[in-house]
């Protein structure tokens, strides 16, 4: 995530409108070789590959937002709002979303605001940065419209701003020494830079559907590891009971303990381990 985008985020509230059940008996992430998508109760993020383009959708009906953004060969990105809902439908496992069949890679569990735990300890940066990034929510005013939803294995972000477009999924995974960060879905056009990205990785089902493996020698505090795979090592540099800084690869991230906010929307903490379901999509 940019400094641009990290300033934005600090600059806005990420909270939810009332949660509804629009979405909630599909609620997951759902994953093939061309699209993803996240759905919780009240909110659904949809990435897909078409073709030349790529295009992602943000809904959240509740707050009257519909937001479709096309990512063309030649350069072009549109956003459009007001647009028809989004047609989804389930049969068989199977979650069909505009044509595209998903399977789902992970379950997750919208329940009520909690307290989240402290990190007192080296022994809780692992389970803090976990716990710590999970929920979804939004922020919107008249130039920004911004969505990141953090399950226990994945992070998405839908966000419009007039330099940038930044659009991305990725599998995560947490330990003692900081987080694997694997993005296999990446949308930007950055007037800043001039990058222009619209990527999809071709096994992307597998890698969504998959538990991240982490090496503990890639982890170093003063600085980031690209592994030749794609996968991005931010190393632990310091914590505190409410704070956890790590190294964003140029810049430091700041993982806070977020306080109870009673209106959005908080997703259950899943610990990792052998047994914790995530193999049963396989």
């Amino acid at each position: 995530m940019s400094r641009i985008l990290n300033l934005v985020v600090m600059a806005l509230a990420l909270c939810t409108a009332d949660a509804s059940t629009v979405f909630s008996n599909h609620r997951g992430v759902w994953s093939s070789d061309s699209a993803e998508a996240v759905l919780t109760d009240s909110i659904c993020i949809f990435y897909c590959q078409t073709d030349s383009i790529m295009q992602a959708f943000l809904e959240i009906p509740a707050a009257g937002i519909s937001s479709k953004t096309v990512f063309a060969k030649d350069g072009t990105v549109t956003t459009t709002s007001d647009n028809e809902p989004l047609v989804i439908s389930e049969a068989d496992g199977i979650l069909n979303i505009c044509g595209h069949a998903l399977r789902k890679v992970e379950d997750i569990k919208i329940v009520p605001p909690y307290e989240m735990a402290r990190c007192n300890s080296r022994d809780d940066v692992g389970k803090c940065l976990q716990q710590w990034r999970l929920g979804a929510g939004y922020a919107v005013n008249d130039e920004v419209l911004y969505c990141e939803i953090n399950t226990n294995r994945h992070m998405f972000v839908y966000a419009i701003q007039p330099s940038m477009v930044y659009i991305r999924a990725a599998a995560a995974r947490n330990n003692n020494n900081g987080t694997l960060f694997f993005q296999n879905i990446r949308m930007m056009k950055n007037r800043n830079t001039g990058e222009y990205t619209m990527r999809i990785k071709p096994d992307n089902f597998s890698i969504s559907r998959d538990d991240l493996e982490i090496d503990d020698n890639k982890f170093k505090p003063n600085c980031c590891t690209f592994d030749p795979d794609g996968g991005i090592y931010w190393s632990l540099i310091s914590f505190e009971p409410d704070s956890i800084l790590l190294n964003g690869c140029g810049e430091t991230y700041t993982v806070s303990r977020r306080p109870v906010e009673a209106d959005c929307e908080y997703i259950e903490y899943v610990p990792y381990s052998e047994d914790n379901g995530f193999t049963k999509f396989h």
